[in-house]
């Protein structure tokens, strides 16, 4: 090895005695490399480390492995300095280790893989062989060493087989076909989330490569039709796992024909098992057996134990099948999305969509459904929600939740499908309990048409109309009555009936005949299931941190949900001061109007939250604007509305009728629905817009839909 800047340090390392850890943190490229061929050489375990990583995350890593040095190259030069292992001869070191490599962390908190000598050196062995890496081949990399893909393939493989490696250690596409044929190189790796940066760009295809080789993250079947059309067959898929060194399988060099059968007719497959690996799915989870297997995770004896048989299978966690003979994966195990006990893989739903004509790349995610357990959740790598209209066809893969922009992955290009569930959350109803609501609402409806009290005014006649629209239901027979609020609201409707209708009285009026029956009607089911969504999608994306604004506070149905998780940072308002001043949540109360600019004494918030409250602004847009201006820069606007309809049919929403009794609805339109909000929030100039379901099955009632302030 020549040691990149000698004289800093280097004889550091040749005191160390062999399988002492190193941590190696710096800018891939040829120094990086040239670092860890000379571990190699000395006999050290080397402990690669993300230099984006950050101070904390390289600080934790060397305390876990007490490295006895660290090699340090972020600055720009190179240095070693003496680790918190040093000196130490601890039970961790074990012959012939040579790497602790820690996970990406898409599945969790990174673990650190150990592995030895011997299966590093089988299984870059195995791949050079498979991939062709020879003396007379050279081969070309774009990838960072600190991940297995490059530092086994291309760094080890190359120098146990005395193979010519050209390094690209910035990718632009350009440049890195340009740098593959100065060197001549005839393979050369990439993972998917450069082959769409290469496709786009198509840069001309360098004369001496034959392949490039593709792993580290799924290959999508569209990005794999894309690269067909631009260079043709020239492209073979693998898979694997640190804890088995690197590569498991490999897809062979198919010709045109065999390539458009299987990459593009269908989902990629992943390959066939190298030498000496076996392979069995159990219960649907690739298992594999294999002599280049890991010692273990770094001082985790259990999750050792969970990954690894005593026999010497490794539980992958990787769902698969064998199609063709050729190895097929659908998603990880932990990311299947339990919907009331039907599993459902997002490799499936995401090829769905697809053929729903999904605008731009959608990733399926699992998302928390309330009570209900789990369901689909959507995040758009890039452009609007709107595109996901024409998803609702189709309950079994209709999104509960989405969000737009909001992609996050590994530095690989792996998926954090996890992670971006977690920000996402919906709720699904008890189906038959609304089913029932709507069977009763429309006997309701049906009565109130047909009484002799004639509709005199333009309240009356639009509450009458919508009763007609809903009277139309055909009611299925045998539905049982579950009594709730909504149904004595609906009581109340029919009997006052004949006073709205001659103009006498309206919503108002009606209630007081029944005190207490306002306040139940608005913070029981189903009004209530609107409040809890939409404080559940302020906690699970962080936004009760900072000062949080409610509009329209009324009867408190959601400010008594996120009053205490808020406390002296919540500002309750509402546009009637009788209302403001009955309040007694902790923070602030302000009569605010939002058919009006904000008070000049409010604000800025880190979010704004309204609850079936701003259908009734006069002029939605004006509005909108006034919110955006209350908001932090990265603030959101978070709105938990009904919809109206409530299916592709034109089915109406059960209490619509009910509500054209009360001023603010019947003429502001009543409930719009997400999509309306949507490009609403748009051409307000939000943007990451989102919503959260609320359904009952077939049944979509609405719920939350947000954007956030660019600032």
């Amino acid at each position: 090895m020549t040691d990149p800047l000698p004289g800093s340090g280097w004889e550091t390392l040749d005191g160390l005695p062999g399988t002492a850890r190193v941590v190696v943190c710096g800018p891939s490229g040829p120094d990086f490399a040239r670092v860890i061929s000379g571990c190699l050489d000395r006999e050290l375990a080397t402990v690669p480390v993300d230099p984006h990583s950050g101070e904390a995350r390289l600080a934790e890593i060397t305390n876990r492995v007490a490295a006895s040095a660290i090699v340090d190259g972020r600055g720009g030069d190179w240095s070693v300095r003496i680790g918190p292992g040093a000196g130490s001869s601890d039970s961790g070191q074990m012959a012939g280790l040579r790497f602790v490599i820690f996970t990406s962390g898409s599945t969790g908190v990174p673990k650190g893989v150990m592995l030895g000598w011997d299966s590093v050196r089988a299984n870059a062995g195995k791949i050079a062989g498979v991939v062709g890496i020879s003396p007379d081949r050279p081969h070309a990399t774009c990838l960072p060493f600190f991940h297995v893909n490059a530092l086994m393939m291309s760094l080890v493989g190359t120098k146990i087989t005395g193979t010519p490696l050209a390094i690209c250690d910035k990718f632009s596409p350009r440049e890195y076909f340009r740098q593959i044929g100065q060197a001549s190189a005839v393979t050369a790796s990439v993972v998917p989330a450069l082959l769409h940066r290469l496709v786009d760009a198509k840069p001309p295809w360098p004369d001496s490569l034959e392949f490039l080789v593709t792993a580290a993250a799924p290959l999508e079947r569209e990005l794999a039709n894309r690269f067909y059309q631009a260079y043709g067959p020239r492209l073979r898929q693998g898979y694997g796992q640190s804890e088995a060194v690197n590569f498991s399988f490999m897809m062979p060099l198919l010709d045109a024909s065999d390539f458009r059968d299987h990459y593009l007719r269908r989902h990629p497959p992943v390959g066939i098992a190298l030498p000496e690996t076996e392979l069995v799915i159990d219960d649907g989870e690739v298992v594999l057996r294999t002599p280049d297997l890991m010692n273990g995770y770094w001082a985790d004896a259990a999750a050792t134990a969970r990954a690894l048989t005593p026999d010497g299978w490794l539980r992958t966690g990787d769902m698969g099948e064998l199609r063709d003979g050729f190895l097929v994966l659908r998603g990880r195990r932990d990311e299947v999305i339990n919907r009331g006990g039907e599993k459902l893989y997002p490799l499936d739903i995401e090829s769905q969509w697809r053929t729903a004509d999904l605008a731009g790349r959608g990733v399926a995610v699992p998302v928390s459904a309330g009570p209900e357990g789990q369901d689909i959740g959507l995040v758009l790598a890039s452009g609007s929600l709107l595109g996901t209209r024409g998803l609702s066809g189709s309950v079994r893969t209709t999104p509960l939740a989405a969000e737009a922009r909001g992609l996050l992955t590994t530095s690989t290009g792996k998926l954090k499908r996890r992670e971006m569930g977690r920000r996402l959350a919906g709720r699904r109803e008890d189906p038959a309990r609304y089913e029932e609501l709507l069977v009763y609402a429309a006997r309701v409806a049906a009565a109130l048409t047909a009484s002799p009290a004639r509709p005199q005014g333009a309240q009356a006649m639009r509450l009458w109309a919508q009763a007609a629209w809903l009277a139309r239901y055909e009611v299925p027979t045998g539905a049982a009555a579950v009594r709730s609020v909504a149904h004595d609201a609906l009581d109340l409707l029919a009997e006052y009936w004949p006073v709205i209708a001659s103009g006498a009285g309206d919503g108002s009026e009606m209630m007081r005949q029944r005190p207490g029956l306002w306040r139940r009607l608005m913070t029981e089911w189903p009004m209530a299931s609107y409040a809890q969504l939409a404080c559940e999608v302020l906690s699970v994306r962080g936004l009760l941190r900072g000062p949080v604004l409610e509009l329209g506070s009324g009867v408190g149905n959601t400010t008594e949900l996120i009053a205490p998780l808020v406390g002296d940072g919540l500002t309750w308002s509402d546009g009637s001061p009788e209302l403001v001043a009955r309040g007694k949540w902790p923070g602030r109360g302000v009569v605010f109007d939002f058919d009006r600019p904000p008070p000049a004494d409010i604000g800025p918030f880190a979010a704004i939250v309204a609850t079936n409250a701003l259908h009734c602004a006069a002029n939605k847009a004006a509005s909108l604007g006034w919110l955006r201006s209350l908001l932090v820069p990265g603030g959101t606007l978070v709105l938990a509305e009904g919809s109206n309809p409530t299916t592709p049919e034109g089915m109406p929403w059960a209490l619509d009728f009910l509500f054209c009794a009360f001023g603010g609805w019947w003429d502001r339109t009543g409930f719009l629905t997400r999509w309306e909000w949507l490009r609403l929030l748009e051409e307000a100039g939000f943007s990451q817009c989102g919503y959260s379901v609320l359904r009952a099955g077939r049944h979509d009632l609405g719920g939350v839909v947000w954007a956030s302030n660019d600032g």
